[in-house]
């Protein structure tokens, strides 16, 4: 990593209340450079590629502090796999059923919770502050193979 790239990752970290660690670093810069959606062994296999010798379990650490900082977001697509995308506007994401890509979805409020239970019928919620959405179905690819139309 080059020292301006360095520069400008640490002071992220340093704006989000983290201090800028080596493996911060390297955590934070995979995610960029990787773009999209990412599992956290993908995260690891990259700097491991690169020469790095970073743990998986510090790689899962990293990634958790940056989520709790908001620098990474997690994404839950369901069947228990966990990615990891870089922060930044609050948004829904979409599913393919078929080929199991991830889009992101915009937020139709564009603030968290999108979405919130009737309160009479769940008097038990003191609060809320976010509601994930995940879109399911078939991408335009895996749609047009199929010959089906997404959306009327």
């Amino acid at each position: 990593m080059d020292v301006w790239r360095t520069v400008e990752l640490s002071a992220r970290l340093r704006t989000a209340g983290l201090r800028a660690t080596g493996p911060r670093l390297a955590v934070l810069d995979a995610l960029i450079r990787l773009g999209g959606h990412r599992r956290a062994d993908e995260v690891h296999s990259h700097l491991t590629g690169q020469g790095r010798d970073l743990a998986r379990a510090s790689v899962y650490n990293v990634l958790r502090d940056l989520t709790a900082a908001e620098l990474a977001l997690l994404v839950d697509v369901g069947s228990g796999v966990t990615l990891y995308e870089v922060g930044g506007t609050f948004h829904h994401h979409f599913v393919c059923r078929s080929c199991g890509s991830v889009q992101d979805i915009a937020c139709a409020v564009g603030t968290p919770p999108c979405l919130r239970p009737d309160a009479d019928a769940h008097p038990g919620i003191a609060s809320l502050d976010e509601a994930r959405i995940v879109f399911r179905g078939l991408c335009s690819g895996c749609g047009a193979l199929r010959g089906s139309a997404l959306l009327p």
